[in-house]
C-alpha cells in the first residue's frame, strides 16, 4: 500500500493519477485485509485529496463487486441508493418505494448503517425498528423479493470487504472513494437507479461511475440531505442519463399544485411515528406536510419510469394506494417474511452445529 500513497500523494515525486491496473491491485489490497488501517486510512485521504478519476473509480467497483455475494438478478428492478450518512428529516423513499412496489413496480433499496449516529438515521435502523429482518442470506432475500417486489440490501453485508473497513471509515469522519462505490455495486444487476448526490457538482463524477455499473437509467438527484427525495417548497434541478443521452429537468413542485413549509428534523422515535401513521392510511392535517411528499416523490417515480402515462396520473395513483394502505400491508408482509426465514435460518444453523458436535 506505500507505494500506491506514495503515487497518488507525490512522496518524493509529482503526484499521479493510478492506471485501472494499478488501482485494481490498490483496490485488492483493501478488499483482502492485506494493509494495515494506518495505510488504508492514508491512501483513502491522500485519494480524496487527489481527487479519484474515472479509471481509479472504474477499477474499484469492478473489485468490490467481484467480492460481492450472489444475488438473483432482477434487471428489470429500480435500485434507489438511499443516503449512506442516514438523514435527519423524514425518510420519504421508504413508504414510495412500498407503495411502488405494491403497484406491481420493482424495488431495490440499497444503503447502510449511519457511520456516525450524530449524522442521522439510517434506512437500516428504522427497518429494523419496524421488525424487519437483517440478517438473512442471499437465497432468503431472494424469496422475499420475489413475494413483496421490494428489498433492502446492506452494502456491508452484501460486499463484506466494505464492512470490515468501515471502523477506518469512520475514524476518517470524510467522504472517501467508497461513498461512490457503494450505491453503485448493483448486485442485483438492475438496469434503473436512482442517487441522491450531496452537491450538484458531485454529479459528474457519479453518472459515468453509474453507467458503467450496468443501469440503462440512472437519475441523479440533489434532493434531501443529498438523497433521493425532491422537495416540495423548492425547485429540483435533476440530471437523467441513458446511453442514449444527458440531460438536464427542472423539476417545479408549484406547477402541480404542491406547496410545503421545509420538513422539520425527525430523531428515529418521531421518523418511526411519522411513517407509521401515514402508511396506515391517515390524510389529517398533521400529516400532510410529510404525505405529500410521499404522494409527489411517488408519483415523480411512476412518471418517470413509465408506469403512468402522465404525472397527474403518478399522483393520483400514489394517493389511492397510501389511502388502501398498500404500504402498510407491504411493510407488515415484509415483517412477518423475514421473520420467519431468519427462524428457519437459525434453525438450520443450529441443527449444522448439532451434527458437527456429535
Amino acid at each position: 500500500m506505500k507505494q500506491w500513497i506514495q503515487e497518488i500523494s507525490g512522496l518524493g515525486d509529482d503526484a499521479r493519477d493510478l492506471s485501472y491496473g494499478e488501482a485494481v491491485e490498490a483496490a485488492h489490497e483493501l478488499a483482502r485485509g492485506d494493509a494495515t488501517e494506518a495505510g488504508c486510512a492514508a491512501f483513502l485521504m491522500a485519494l480524496r485529496m487527489k481527487g479519484a478519476v474515472e479509471e481509479e473509480l472504474a477499477a474499484f467497483i469492478d473489485v468490490f463487486r467481484s467480492y460481492s455475494l450472489p444475488y438473483p438478478a432482477i434487471a428489470d428492478s429500480l435500485t434507489c441508493a438511499c443516503a449512506a450518512d442516514g438523514r435527519r428529516m423524514f425518510p420519504v423513499s421508504l413508504p414510495v418505494s412500498l407503495l411502488l412496489a405494491s403497484a406491481g413496480f420493482p424495488q431495490v433499496l440499497l444503503g447502510g448503517q449511519s457511520l456516525r449516529p450524530q449524522w442521522g438515521v439510517g434506512l437500516q435502523e428504522v427497518l429494523q425498528r419496524f421488525g424487519v429482518a437483517q440478517e438473512l442470506s442471499a437465497k432468503a432475500w431472494g424469496a422475499i423479493w420475489l413475494q413483496l417486489h421490494v428489498g433492502y440490501l446492506q452494502t456491508d453485508t452484501l460486499c463484506p470487504p466494505l464492512g470490515r473497513l468501515k471502523s477506518v471509515r469512520e475514524q476518517l469522519g470524510v467522504r472517501t472513494i467508497f461513498n461512490f462505490i457503494e450505491p453503485v455495486i448493483n448486485p442485483v444487476k438492475s438496469s434503473q437507479m436512482i442517487v441522491g448526490v450531496p452537491s450538484a457538482s458531485l454529479a459528474e463524477t457519479m453518472i459515468p461511475v453509474a453507467m458503467r455499473s450496468g443501469f440503462q437509467y440512472v437519475y441523479v438527484i440533489h434532493g434531501l440531505e443529498g438523497t433521493v427525495d425532491l422537495p416540495l417548497y423548492s425547485n429540483s434541478l435533476i440530471r437523467i442519463v441513458t446511453p442514449w443521452g444527458d440531460e438536464s429537468r427542472l423539476i417545479e413542485p408549484q406547477k402541480f399544485g404542491f406547496s410545503s413549509d421545509p420538513l422539520p428534523s425527525m430523531d428515529i422515535s418521531e421518523q418511526l411515528r411519522m411513517l407509521q401513521r401515514i402508511m396506515d392510511g391517515e390524510d389529517s392535517d398533521e400529516v400532510k406536510r410529510e404525505r405529500d411528499h410521499v404522494i409527489f416523490n411517488a408519483g415523480l417515480r411512476l412518471t418517470w419510469f413509465d408506469k403512468v402515462g402522465s404525472y397527474e396520473e403518478g399522483f393520483q395513483l400514489a394517493e389511492a394506494l397510501l389511502r388502501r394502505k398498500e404500504a402498510h400491508k407491504v411493510m407488515r408482509r415484509w415483517v412477518d417474511l423475514s421473520q420467519q426465514w431468519s427462524r428457519q435460518e437459525r434453525q438450520g444453523d443450529d441443527d449444522q452445529q448439532s451434527e458437527l458436535s456429535g
